[in-house]
């Protein structure tokens, strides 16, 4: 199923449009939300009517937490009747970020609708934030397309319930709704520059596309999002994109061949071809070869549905484990968000690793000895870390394509990321929350240092965890009988450094420690491990159902590579 359009976006200063009664009323908004700092920054609202002044007096007077949570006020002279009050509390304290002007407005936005618009109007009452007065955690220099990613986010209806509701309307003859909003107006108080609002929505919006890719699949069930239909779920969404194209590999002797780590990790789901693994490969190429200034080659684990193999989940642990595919989510989702945006900076080259663990007579066993595609004897030890086994034969694979473009005289700058709901441990550590782990090139080359800052201006703040030599100790063979460790015995989450270590086992399995600092310049390659296990969800869960899905890291690698 395609994504239906978004809502149009267009922004306007000064308030005057949005009265019922104006002339140039004709932005047809049916509802203003408006965002502001503290009680006093509503003041420019009596700007626009003596009645909008008034009902907001009578609401301050009769409601003693009043600036503590959204408010509808109905106004006349406001289009539609429809005011929405939606504080961000405070701009500047300690640890204040740009995500307070993300959820007032998503709060704002979704109380409008809840009240029946589906045009409504954002006020930004407060202050352009002043980057001289932000603290060191704090980046408000995205805030407009942070506000735009809000106001889309409030507007959008999953995949699962679009086509629920696409299937009732064909039996009751009705339309059925699939985008909660026609159209958003971004009115600023202040003069802005326009042509930097302009450049703002079109990557708000381009984000939007790639993130709305990655959470409809991430909210597929398990049979609904089975490996085949994650692929065509992303070439359907690719289809047309200039620049992309895409390449999948079904073929169980091709993925025996290739990613023999994958093949035997997938081993159990072999008798339903429903359930069988698929490598999708998407590769991005900039429209203006000119400017390409790096090429990323990026990973994503795509575990459909990890029953743990037969190193079982119980206890309940097993709840939720559709989400484990949410880094090849991302991935594809900012394949498809650079695709939008034509983006000339960046040359993309991803491979999803797409499988389903299952347990069955056929099962990775803990004990195997598995070669992998770097010629590297993996012993296994416990089948429920099969992430960095589906991921480490297609980090291989970039290192060898690496090395061949090396040698065939490409210097463009190259990295290679992965992007995994990968461990508990890192939610452990940091709540919910993504983590880096960078080897020598990348920390020399700050590559996990710009995801963090590119997290932080988009909302989606990451944590720079830093690679010890523990790491890799922990990980390195005692006998002759193997070159590498994939795990101990025990959850992540109970094991120290339970999050780090998984990229050292990355690293030497695939080859990369081949190509660390002491390589030199002509052989060292930056690897960064992204496990976004905390921030993949937004760790709220609703009764007895899931968590919400964030789209992470979709924003922040846009942030993080696109050009300013």
């Amino acid at each position: 199923m395609t994504l239906p359009a978004l809502p149009s976006i267009r922004a306007l200063s000064g308030l005057g449009a949005l009265a019922s009664s104006s002339s140039s009323s004709n932005i047809n908004s049916d509802a203003l939300v408006a965002v502001y700092s503290d009680a006093d920054s509503l003041s420019a609202l009596g700007e626009l009517s003596a009645a909008s002044a008034a009902s907001i007096a009578l609401a301050r007077s009769v409601d003693k937490e009043f600036g503590s949570s959204v408010a509808l006020v109905p106004c006349a002279d406001i289009s539609g009747g429809r005011l929405v009050l939606s504080p961000t509390g405070s701009l500047d304290d300690d640890t204040d970020d740009v995500r307070k002007l993300a959820d007032a407005v998503k709060a704002g936005v979704s109380r409008a609708i809840q009240a029946g618009s589906l045009r409504p109007a954002v006020f930004f009452a407060f202050a352009q934030p002043d980057a001289s007065a932000q603290t060191p955690d704090a980046d408000f220099s995205r805030w407009i397309e942070v506000c735009t990613l809000a106001a889309l986010d409030a507007s959008y209806v999953t995949l699962v319930v679009r086509e629920h509701r696409l299937a009732m309307a064909a039996q009751t003859k009705q339309e059925a709704v699939v985008e909660l909003l026609e159209s958003v107006a971004l009115v600023f108080s202040q003069p802005v520059d326009q042509a930097l609002v302009e450049r703002a929505i079109k990557r708000a919006s381009a984000i939007e596309r790639g993130r709305r890719l990655a959470v409809d699949m991430g909210y597929g069930d398990p049979e609904r999002m089975t490996p085949y239909k994650c692929a065509e779920q992303i070439q359907q969404a690719v289809r047309g994109v200039a620049g992309i194209t895409y390449e999948e590999i079904k073929d169980l002797d091709a993925i025996k061949r290739e990613y023999p780590l994958l093949y035997n990790s997938a081993r159990a789901s072999f008798s339903e071809k429903h359930t069988w693994p698929c490598v999708v490969k998407l590769e991005y190429r900039s429209p203006e070869p000119a400017r390409v200034k790096e090429h990323l080659y990026l990973v994503g684990k795509g575990v459909t549905y990890d029953t743990g193999g037969i190193s079982l989940k119980v206890g309940g642990s097993m709840r939720g484990m559709s989400r484990d595919k949410l880094g090849a989510c991302g991935v594809a989702g900012f394949a498809l968000a650079t695709g939008v945006m034509q983006e000339a900076s960046v040359n993309l080259s991803c491979i999803l690793a797409f499988e389903r663990n299952s347990i069955g007579p056929n099962s990775l066993l803990p004990d195997e000895v598995i070669v992998s595609r770097a010629g590297v004897r993996v012993l296994i030890n416990d089948t429920d870390a099969e992430g960095r086994l589906v991921m480490t034969d297609p980090v291989a694979e970039c290192r060898e394509r690496i090395m061949a473009a090396r040698r065939a005289g490409d210097t463009t700058p190259a990295a290679i990321f992965t992007a995994a709901t990968l461990t508990g441990h890192v939610i452990r550590a940091y709540g919910w929350y993504g983590a880096t782990v960078a080897n020598g090139p990348a920390r020399k080359g700050g590559y996990d240092g710009r995801l963090a800052r590119a997290g932080l201006a988009y909302g989606d703040p990451f944590e720079n965890s830093i690679m010890r030599r523990e790491d890799h100790a922990f990980v390195a063979p005692k006998t002759d009988r193997e070159d590498v460790y994939q795990s101990n015995c025990q959850a992540s989450s109970q094991t120290d450094r339970g999050h780090q270590y998984p990229a050292a086992f990355i690293i030497k399995a695939s080859g990369l420690d081949k190509h660390s600092l002491k390589s030199g310049d002509g052989l060292a390659i930056p690897f960064v491990h992204v496990d976004v296990a905390g921030s993949a969800e937004d760790g709220v869960e609703p009764g007895l159902g899931l968590c919400g899905i964030t789209g992470s890291p979709v924003a922040t690698f846009a942030g993080a590579f696109w050009s300013p």
